[in-house]
């Protein structure tokens, strides 16, 4: 994907409702996700572009092909990168990119090791030829299982 195919107004699902130009946003939606401690968090991310210069507006999927995906969580927004309590995740999608529809997922072995806090988080869209576009910020609050660990 090139920079001139990015989308102009990324969306996600399901994170909702408003959408801004990707080129002004520092991040198009806000979520807060939460995972007991080590269980697997999965979640569904859709991109969208919106034409709203027609009617009813048009809805289509953004093709991610080739496009890499990060996913950053931190105790604090003042954690640097490279603090062991920093999570990263990278992956790119390959089951259907077309679709515009990827999933984040973040592995049980590393929520075990997360600690019992709420986290500042983003994801980030890195295009083939290194566009960079936030797509969501805010939280992931990590519990303690209710009454097991079994999972």
């Amino acid at each position: 994907m090139s920079a001139a195919t990015l989308p102009a107004w990324p969306t996600l699902a399901p994170f909702a409702s408003t959408t801004v130009p990707a080129s002004t946003c520092t991040c198009t939606k806000t979520a807060a996700l939460t995972v007991q401690r080590g269980a697997t968090l999965s979640t569904k991310l859709t991109l969208t572009i919106t034409d709203k210069s027609v009617t009813p507006p048009v809805t289509a999927p953004v093709d991610i092909t080739g496009c890499n995906f990060q996913f950053t969580a931190k105790p604090t927004q003042d954690t640097p990168d490279d603090d062991p309590t920093t999570v990263k995740i990278d992956w790119q999608e390959t089951s259907t990119p077309q679709q515009g529809i990827t999933w984040l997922v973040v592995p049980a072995a590393t929520t075990q090791t997360m600690e019992d806090v709420s986290y500042v988080m983003q994801i980030r869209m890195v295009s083939s030829s290194g566009v960079v576009t936030p797509l969501v910020g805010g939280s992931l609050t990590v519990t303690e299982p209710p009454a097991s660990a079994r999972f």
